[in-house]
């Protein structure tokens, strides 16, 4: 199989299987937010847009944000739910028994940064 082709079936896989999970144990999406490398392919993109035809699928870079501080940014929402005592877990997709708020905020002294 041609490398082109087979990096093709890779990603068609990579946007079903996204899509497929969604649909699955989500009540769908009006958005997908794209971040990471995947971003930055426009054929993963096109795909995920043909299999969620109700969703807006965008790059992070979209709203002003760049895909590469994917992480960096999943951290930032995942210390702000905590500091807010929301949940943040997904029963559906993680199995969990119950939502749970996820971290914890440990207060410092001023004698942590002498």
């Amino acid at each position: 199989m041609p490398a082109d082709d087979f990096i093709t079936t890779l990603t068609y896989f990579t946007a079903d299987s996204i899509a497929y999970n969604i649909k699955t144990f989500t009540n769908g999406c009006d958005e997908l937010i794209v971040a990471g490398g995947g971003a930055f392919n426009r054929t993963l993109l096109e795909r995920l847009q043909a299999q969620l035809p109700q969703a807006r699928v965008l790059r992070q870079e979209d709203l002003g944000y760049s895909s590469n501080a994917k992480e960096a940014i999943a951290f930032v929402i995942l210390g702000n739910e905590t500091l807010h005592h929301h949940y943040a877990n997904m029963i559906s997709a993680t199995g969990a028994k119950r939502k749970m708020i996820l971290g914890t905020i440990t207060p410092s002294t001023k004698e942590d940064f002498k």
